[in-house]
């Protein structure tokens, strides 16, 4: 129990289990069994490893005792408080949500309680230690004074594991427990989240891989890796995995977000829309996130109405400037200019960095004949999409120059080319409307310089020419 380990706890209840067959040990084995029955169940919480039934086996075992320990009741209520969030991470599911607020509702009275006791065994004092890190979040100096209550128990391996995972990672505090204990393979999890941090997906990958193989029923761990793959752009990868954490954890309303995302870029729109739909049925669970993702499908399927109403619902719960883009979209695709116009607007005022926003502001406005506003539009959107291409062909730079796999590399290279094509037509479009638009005020010097930026354009070149040709001539 001392060696703290998860498969070291196992091991732990497994020879309490044994010595119980021997009459002269079988009460306090019993207690020994229960302790480390309760260890394993608390460890599974904290990874978000799917529940073996050690807690169950731990009240059944007490309940048999002839005499029981007063406190036990309350370390039972204390360790059903803990759950699989990473350090920092938000609240993914009904359970956990919960379990915080009996915890924060308790938390004073709970640690008051343990306080004097913490010091009494193995499972009081890493109880000590995980439920103050969860729920009262201690500074540095206050995790030293929380070790000063378990003198007997503060340097055993199963203490110095819970301090590395308490405010932060702090990979130099677990790593030496994994190279004196191969048997700590929990610890790899904890590199892996620390390497997505230091930017080492392949690093990452490879820590969770390990992990993965030891505890595959292990919904925490399926989410994240998800996550990693979302980071590479393997969005099919990454919905695989956002369904196993789902299939063990079917409240995990994160992994189902996730899926949606990852089924969205991968153009899975049908299967999108029913993850949306099982995120909806959650109730509470990221709902404007659900809606605007669903409007986002429905859009690519053509049900601009259904995608209206969706996106509306999503604007009562969302303040980004996505959403108003995505509602000028489905506005436009639904004949509604003036609502576009608005909604671009809109988006405009909350995010003035997103190249499309000024692009199809301009689009409208040129339906509108608004010439001179489509032209500070398109003009916006034309500088914004030139320094674009220059991002994004600095990061096709680095991810040639990278060490990652060969077939992440060219997936990631591919749909920056891609982006890089799209982008081009928005150019090449943004400068002939501003040559047309200029030509339609008479502002016949502006409409030739923007005209000559397309004439050797495959898609406006003719057009661009002839409107240079009914140009006045300059003197």
């Amino acid at each position: 129990m001392r060696a703290g380990c998860l498969d070291c706890l196992v091991a732990a209840f497994q020879e309490y289990e044994t010595l119980r067959t021997v009459p002269a040990f079988a009460d306090e084995s019993a207690r020994g069994a229960a302790r480390a029955a309760l260890l394993v169940a608390i460890r599974e919480r904290e990874l978000g490893i799917e529940d073996s039934g050690a807690l169950r086996e731990a009240r059944a075992l007490t309940a048999a005792l002839p005499e029981a320990d007063a406190l036990l009741p309350l370390l039972f209520e204390m360790a059903d408080t803990l759950t699989g969030r990473v350090v920092g991470s938000p609240v993914a599911s009904d359970a956990q949500m919960l379990a915080a607020g009996v915890a924060i509702r308790n938390r004073s009275a709970w640690t008051e309680s343990l306080r004097t006791r913490a010091n009494d065994d193995e499972l009081t004092a890493y109880l000590w230690v995980a439920f103050n890190c969860t729920y009262n979040s201690p500074t540095n100096e206050a995790i030293e004074s929380l070790l000063e209550d378990i003198p007997a128990w503060r340097d055993t391996p199963l203490v110095r594991f819970r301090v590395g995972t308490c405010t932060a990672i702090q990979i130099e505090k677990l790593k030496p427990l994994l190279d004196a204990d191969p048997r700590f393979v929990e610890i790899d999890y904890y590199m892996g989240l620390d390497a997505i941090i230091q930017g080492d997906l392949d690093g990452a990958d490879a820590d969770f891989e390990r992990a993965y193989n030891w505890r595959p029923r292990w919904a925490s761990l399926a989410n994240t890796r998800g996550n990693v793959l979302m980071t590479a752009e393997d969005f099919d990868r990454a919905a695989e995995f956002y369904d196993r954490a789902v299939a063990i954890a079917p409240d995990h309303a994160q992994a189902m977000l996730g899926k949606v995302r990852a089924l969205t870029f991968s153009a899975h729109y049908p299967e999108a829309l029913a993850a949306t739909d099982r995120l909806l049925a959650q109730e509470h669970w990221y709902i404007g996130d659900a809606r605007y993702w669903r409007a986002m499908n429905e859009a690519q399927l053509g049900r601009y109405d259904d995608a209206w109403d969706d996106v509306e619902r999503a604007a009562a719960l969302i303040s980004d400037a996505d959403v108003p883009k995505l509602a000028g979209i489905i506005a436009v695709q639904r004949h509604q200019p003036q609502v576009a116009r608005a909604k671009f607007e809109e988006a405009r005022r909350r995010n003035d960095t997103d190249c499309e926003v000024p692009y199809y502001l301009g689009t409208v406005l040129v339906e509108q004949r608004e010439w001179a506003l489509s032209i500070d539009g398109f003009v916006a959107a034309a500088g914004c999409l030139d320094r674009s291409q220059e991002e994004i062909e600095r990061q096709i730079a680095r991810i040639r120059a990278s060490t990652a796999p060969a077939e992440r590399r060219a997936r990631q290279i591919a749909r920056r080319e891609q982006q890089l094509a799209a982008q081009a037509r928005m150019r090449a479009t943004s400068w002939f409307n501003t040559a047309a638009a200029c030509f339609n005020l008479s502002r016949y010097m502006e409409a030739r310089e923007y005209a000559a930026h397309v004439t050797d354009d495959p898609q406006f070149g003719d057009r661009a020419r002839d409107l240079l040709s009914r140009l006045p001539v300059s003197r």
